[in-house]
Order: C-alpha cells, then sequence, then structure tokens
C-alpha cells in the first residue's frame, strides 16, 4: 500500500505524506472485498483529504513485483497449468481448457445439442461437482447454433445470461412461422422497393433482424429469460398469434 501511495505523482502525492500513515488509516477505515482496491483508495483519500486522485496517476510500474499479487491455476493434481499478475489473461489463456473441464464433469444429458423446442425440463441456476479437491461450479443455459439449439456449460453467470437470451430467442423463432412468405405476397411493391433500397443491407438480413427484434420484445416483456421454461417460452408456445404479433413490429 505504501509503494502504491508513493507511486502517484509528486504534485498529488504531497497530500499524501507520510505515506505509512495514510496506508494505515486507509486500511482501518476500508470494509475488506467491498470495492476494488482502486477505488477503494481513491474514495477514502478524497473523504480524508479533499483531493482527487485520476485513475491515471497510479503507477503501478513503479511498485516492485514481489509486491503483487500473483495468480497460479493448478489441476486436481496440483500441478500448475498458467501463472501470471493478470487474471484476465489467464482467464482468457484458460478458457479453453476451462470449456473442456465442464463437459467433463457434466452429467450424462445435462448438456445436449441440436434441440428444437423445451423438451429437458428445468434447467439448474447453477451446477456443482467434486472434481479431485476441487469443487467445480459451472452455469447452464441455452446455446445459439442456428437451426437448434443446445445446453451448454458456462463458468460464470453472466455469460449464462447472455448466452441464455440468444438461446432463447433461437428456440423461439424455430417454433414461430416466418412472415417472409406473406411479406412478399401482401406486401405491396413500392413497399417492396422501398425494402430493396434500405441502407441497412439485404432485404432478408434487414427482416431477420426486424424479427429477431420482435422476439426480444416478447423475451423482455416475460422478464428475463429463465431456466424452468416458464413465462416467454409458454406464451409463445401456447399463443402463437401474439408472437406472431410481435414479429410483425417495427423494431
Amino acid at each position: 500500500m505504501i509503494a502504491l501511495i508513493k507511486s502517484l505523482p509528486k504534485p498529488v502525492r504531497r497530500n499524501f505524506v507520510p505515506a505509512p500513515n495514510y496506508a494505515e488509516a486507509f486500511l482501518g477505515r476500508v470494509t475488506p472485498l467491498e470495492l476494488p482496491l482502486l477505488d477503494s483508495l481513491e474514495r477514502e483519500f478524497r473523504r480524508m483529504t479533499g483531493t482527487t486522485i485520476d485513475r491515471e496517476d497510479w503507477n503501478w510500474d513503479q511498485v516492485p513485483d514481489h509486491l503483487k499479487v500473483s495468480f497460479r491455476v493448478v489441476d486436481e493434481k496440483n500441478r500448475k497449468l498458467q501463472e501470471g499478475r493478470s487474471l484476465t489473461a489467464l482467464k482468457e489463456a484458460l478458457k479453453g481448457k476451462v470449456q473442456e473441464t465442464l463437459s467433463a464433469v457434466a452429467d450424462d444429458g445435462i448438456e445436449q445439442s441440436g434441440l428444437h423446442i423445451w423438451s429437458f425440463g428445468q434447467l439448474p441456476e447453477s451446477y456443482e461437482q467434486k472434481r479431485g479437491n476441487y469443487k467445480v461450479k459451472a452455469w447452464p443455459a441455452l446455446v445459439d447454433e442456428r437451426d437448434s439449439v443446445a445446453i451448454k456449460l458456462f463458468d460464470n453467470p453472466q455469460e449464462q445470461q447472455q448466452m441464455m437470451w440468444r438461446g432463447l430467442r433461437r428456440l423461439l423463432l424455430l417454433n414461430i412461422p416466418s412472415p417472409i412468405k406473406y411479406l412478399h405476397e401482401k406486401l405491396p411493391n413500392k413497399a417492396k422497393l422501398g425494402l430493396y433500397f434500405n441502407p441497412y443491407g439485404k432485404v432478408l438480413d434487414l427482416i431477420d433482424d426486424c424479427i429477431s427484434c420482435g422476439v426480444d420484445k416478447l423475451i423482455n416483456e416475460a422478464g428475463r429469460p429463465g431456466l424452468d421454461g416458464r413465462g416467454v417460452w409458454p406464451t409463445a408456445r401456447k399463443s402463437p398469434r401474439r408472437a406472431e404479433r410481435y414479429r410483425g413490429r417495427d423494431c
């Protein structure tokens, strides 16, 4: 903490001397893990002195390496897989390995592919299984595979929600008749000509975007994508006219 304070530019640093005293005062005021470190430092030092510290004022290059956090990722046999000071870089480097592990620990049947209707019951919000000395936690979601959907496991709930929305959208699209034939038959020629000269690219791509937008609205009105099939899926399945009405609305 002292080294981090000393990394500040001199015009800013002079507001926090002696550095050891401010480091001690900060540690006595802050709630552990309440905020990221720099957010907490900036907030508490502003409260103590009225001085605002800009994020670019912190110079991590001046902090000795032995004082920086280092992360080591090990397997179930405690063998090192990767090590580094950037957690983000480690996650990216091991993303493929993580997905392999998630698939390996999945019970038979939890991961599926080639699905066209909600025929798989309720998905668990999260999934845990012991692997060696560790517990592997995963989050299942529907995944858009264009002509079908799949159930796959993800390593964080944020990606689960993102993929679940896209997967549910695809599942609905697969179960609602396409309006393209209707548009070809019913749209006046002047409207068709206007579509061909739209500034957004190919006509079919534009129509697909509008359809997806309508389905997104249906999902949004039914609440966030659920893991149990309640809400938007029964609405579209039992009331196709309502679902088709959304598909015909403007984006």
